[in-house]
């Protein structure tokens, strides 16, 4: 730090606070809302009585004598400040507003309820219009607090403010005001015992103080150490309460800031609001809501106060683990041909966090909850995996690929939260290629609902029996050969198996001895050229026409739904027609086996369409599209992926098929588009 921009740090009590400084709220500071949350305010008001212990019976005053440390308060000179010697200097305050402003207001009601206005009003230099806290730069708010103290006399006064005759009808619009007023409300009725606070709170509450001198580098601090939204309260006030309970403040306090400027560093960018606390305040949440599962799972659901849950020595345990994932994932991902879900998985954790919509406090057991069960399942398992072991003896790629199992179940909309410590437990153990006594119990259990137990999936099964035969051979590049896999299960039509029973690979890959390297590239290389990205990722559907129609020829593979007062065939989810879910047989699988062999689709195309004799009295679906499919080929989807029957607008028999209605293809229903029948398409 240059000479010019000199700054101090030290431990400083209410006292030297109020009687050395003239505390300005800068306008970069947000509005004071600690009064409008009733949880936060009288949590922190409560543990401040608890920690401070009961007053004397006789005198009244507290019978102990501890100093109680809240944490830090951060300042800076403005830029208009230019004597140093001056005893009383304008300091703004960019960090600790929330505790600041509270104790201020506390030490006024102190001040009123013993009879010690006047020694309040001379600690704190008030001349009428001003004094040694002053919202400088918000008039209003300004305003009433020199009339507020100014005017205030008795407890009385404190108990209908807005009646009183200096009170302006615009402070009910004030966002601070109001909050000041509730504050002044909750305080009243927590310290509403005889025992005298004034003296105690002037010189046993301290901060530690952090003053910078120059106004560039405050303000460089405020923004990229600090910067706070809306919801600052959650983890500010859980930071006040481990504070109280804390040994070394300093350090535990440094560990703080340094914490929460890591979620500065990685907030979400897009917001209006640029603020650290949204992913921290999240992050809090989601710790506290593991330590109540693992507290409480098995016995019953209960939902302790975050700060019962939490100590600074177990958030930072929880920290790490996070960090060892972010700090970690470059040198994994140089290791591996295909590591691009690394980074859509780590965008994914930062977006729950930078979102804060999750409660991470709901019954895991509630099946109507099903949203935060699965991230749950997502951010608790690598946590929970990582929490409590030596960063410097981890394997690393063991981690991504625990990290990778639960990311695939949160894709699958997994929610076994119940037995997920169980599960991460055994991978503790045996390693997540483990597959010991699944295969056994596999067939009793139904697919949809096997990620409720401890059993893995089929298809997790036959992935990492597969990939457990292969570890310990040294013919075998078992990196590449997970990229492959990885790059296969990464597709858009492969990635997501919810409702899809969890399939993800295995419809593409037979995982047994004749699962090679070549095998492999031959799938992933064929799949993707069947269904190629786009640059965006997304599905270029160019060919799609021509697959559906080459499929006739090796099996059913629609979905029929009844629609109102019709049917409605779908010929074009793929996710589900891949996996062969809606097929008689392995319609899909048939197909892709010959496709892998052929040049292109427009080969298998040419190859498979052709015309062929039928009976016109069928009744066979099949045989009636794949008949229509000789005829028309691509013609057939000309208004797209689905083929509509029965429907009252045409109710005549199909011109080549009288067990038929007319089959008309739709865009997806007959609100939109040209709908074609079949029939006269061939006609024209």
């Amino acid at each position: 730090m240059s000479k010019k921009q000199k700054a101090f740090l030290r431990e400083e009590n209410l006292l030297t606070l109020l009687s050395q400084n003239n505390f300005i709220i800068p306008e970069i500071q947000r509005e004071y809302v600690w009064g409008n949350n009733e949880k936060v305010i009288t949590k922190f008001l409560k543990q401040l009585k608890s920690k401070i212990g009961d007053g004397c019976e006789h005198c009244h005053l507290p019978n102990g004598n501890t100093r109680i440390n809240i944490g830090f308060l951060y300042s800076y000179k403005p830029d208009y400040v230019k004597v140093q010697n001056d005893r009383f200097l304008d300091e703004n305050l960019i960090d600790g507003q929330q505790r600041f402003t509270t104790l201020f207001l506390m030490v006024f009601y102190f001040a009123l309820k013993e009879n010690k206005k006047n020694d309040f009003l001379s600690l704190i230099r008030f001349e009428g219009i001003s004094m040694s806290f002053d919202f400088k730069v918000r008039d209003l708010t300004k305003r009433f607090l020199l009339e507020f103290v100014d005017k205030t006399n008795t407890t009385r006064d404190l108990l209908h403010l807005e009646k009183q005759t200096w009170f302006l009808k615009d402070y009910k619009n004030d966002i601070s005001i109001n909050a000041m007023i509730k504050s002044l409300y909750y305080i009243q009725e927590v310290y509403s015992c005889d025992t005298k606070y004034y003296n105690h709170f002037l010189g046993n509450i301290v901060f530690w103080h952090f003053k910078t001198e120059v106004t560039s580098e405050g303000e460089e601090l405020y923004i990229t150490m600090n910067a706070r939204g809306e919801d600052l309260a959650d983890n500010e006030i859980t930071k006040a309460a481990l504070m109280l309970n804390g040994i070394d403040l300093f350090t535990s306090g440094m560990k703080w800031e340094g914490w929460q400027h890591f979620f500065w560093t990685n907030r979400d960018k897009n917001r209006n609001v640029q603020s650290s606390d949204f992913g921290y305040n999240a992050f809090i949440r989601c710790i506290a809501g593991l330590e109540n599962y693992l507290k409480y799972n098995g016995t019953a659901f209960l939902v302790d106060e975050v700060e019962d849950l939490l100590s600074i020595e177990l958030i930072e345990e929880y920290i790490n683990a996070f960090k060892f994932i972010i700090e970690n994932s470059e040198s994994f991902k140089t290791q591996y041909i295909y590591s691009d879900w690394v980074d859509k998985c780590l965008a994914e954790i930062w977006d729950i966090f930078n979102k804060n919509e999750t409660d991470w406090f709901v019954d895991f057991t509630d099946s109507n909850k099903s949203t935060e069960q699965n991230r749950m399942i997502f951010i608790w398992s690598w946590l929970l995996y990582l929490k409590e072991k030596e960063h410097d003896t981890i394997d690393v790629n063991e981690t991504f690929r625990v990290l990778r199992f639960f990311y695939i179940r949160y894709k699958n909309n997994s929610r076994a939260v119940s037995s997920l410590q169980q599960t991460v437990g055994l991978i503790e153990i045996n390693g997540v290629f483990d597959v010991i006594d699944q295969e056994t119990n596999f067939q009793n259990i139904e697919e949809e609902s096997k990620n409720r137990n401890s059993y893995r999936t089929k298809n997790e099964v036959l992935k990492y029996g597969f990939l457990s035969k292969l570890k310990n051979d040294c013919n075998v590049d078992l990196l590449q050969i997970e990229s492959l896999i990885w790059e296969i299960e990464d597709h858009p039509f492969n990635l997501v198996g919810a409702d899809l029973r969890n399939i993800n690979s295995s419809h593409l890959i037979e995982f047994n001895e004749d699962t090679t390297l070549d095998e492999l590239v031959l799938t992933k290389e064929k799949f993707y050229n069947l269904f190629p990205l786009r640059n965006d990722s997304n599905i270029d559907f160019l060919n799609t026409n021509k697959i559906r129609t080459v499929l006739f020829w090796y099996g059913a593979f629609w979905q029929k739904k009844w629609s109102s007062y019709y049917w409605k065939y779908d010929f074009g989810e793929w996710k589900r027609i891949v996996r062969d879910l809606d097929s008689d047989g392995e319609t899909f699988k048939l197909f892709f086996g010959d496709f892998k062999s052929s040049s292109s689709i427009d080969d298998l195309f040419m190859r498979k369409i052709e015309p062929f004799d039928i009976d016109f009295q069928t009744d066979n679906e099949l045989l009636v599209f794949k008949w229509y499919g000789s005829q028309l080929k691509e013609q057939m989807w000309s208004q797209g992926r689905y083929i509509a029957a029965n429907h009252y607008s045409h109710p005549n028999k199909d011109a080549n098929f009288s067990n038929f209605r007319e089959l008309v293809n739709i865009k997806g229903n007959f609100l939109g588009g040209s709908p074609k029948i079949l029939s006269k398409i061939i006609d024209n």
